[in-house]
């Protein structure tokens, strides 16, 4: 019986204690230290990985909450788009954000751009002759004259670790988005080692934004970063991970939708040519 109850112990409270320590372990280092890494190469290898894990989080059913929330979001920018109009998906992933924008409105086109690995994956999903894939580093992409209606980037230009190649993908941004158009970002902009991928804040986003003569229209954020930090890869079932995320979008609302918010939201629009 001793025996029966140790081995029940080890893979019980014991084996759960651990993977909780781990886990606390994990996040106090984060805290403190900030890993360099070459995220380029990070993100070719999570192409791999099923569904939307290859660009969210570990649990599906958190990713989709938050797909809902990111297309309401998206909504307001693409539906009134005239037809013919020119949208950048810059950072496309697996085209999720693609597939939206022509479901939103579907008499725009859609460039999306992303490394092959991912632009990969993406074709094998999407098949609609209104969306371009590129395989392209956000970087690297620039076209020589204002092309575009709008220009969406969902956690790109956040996830760059190198700087240079982050303020490199804005200057692309700001050249190629169109006079009286607009730039969304809904990107997890953190200077703090426990969040950040970049670090690279909000402020800096708008300060070096402003010397291409774009104009901050909207500063605003989704997902309170400490229930996202819990939820997101978690295995709780449905119901609860739904009542726990409508609660931490709750508390952002109360407490303060952009400083809260793991991933910011910020909308330049780009001035009226004289």
């Amino acid at each position: 019986m001793n025996g029966e109850v140790a081995v029940h112990f080890e893979k019980g409270p014991l084996h759960y204690m651990c993977r909780i320590g781990r886990a606390i372990s994990a996040r106090i280092r984060r805290a403190f230290v900030y890993s360099h890494y070459d995220s380029s190469a990070y993100w070719r290898s999570r192409a791999s990985e099923p569904g939307q894990e290859s660009v969210l989080w570990r649990n599906e059913d958190y990713n989709d909450l938050y797909r809902a929330q990111q297309k309401q979001i998206i909504k307001m920018y693409v539906e009134s788009l005239p037809e013919g109009s020119r949208v950048l998906d810059i950072g496309c992933g697996i085209g999720i954000v693609s597939e939206m924008i022509i479901d939103l409105n579907p008499k725009v086109t859609v460039d999306a751009v992303d490394f092959a690995e991912m632009i990969d994956v993406a074709q094998s999903r999407v098949s609609d002759d209104r969306v371009n894939f590129i395989r392209s580093s956000a970087e690297s992409y620039c076209l020589d004259m204002p092309t575009y209606d709008l220009v969406i980037s969902s956690a790109c230009y956040s996830a760059m670790r190198d700087i240079s190649a982050l303020e490199r993908s804005l200057d692309n941004c700001c050249k190629m988005i169109k006079p009286d158009c607009r730039v969304l970002m809904i990107d997890p902009f953190h200077r703090w080692n426990f969040l950040a991928r970049a670090k690279y804040a909000s402020r800096d986003v708008i300060r070096f934004v402003k010397k291409h003569e774009l104009i901050l229209e909207e500063k605003s954020g989704v997902l309170f970063w400490p229930v996202r930090e819990l939820l997101a890869d978690s295995s709780l079932s449905k119901e609860s991970l739904t009542k726990g995320f409508h609660l931490g979008e709750a508390f952002l609302r109360i407490l303060g939708r952009h400083f809260w918010a793991d991933y910011k939201i910020l909308v330049f629009k780009r001035k009226s040519a004289l």
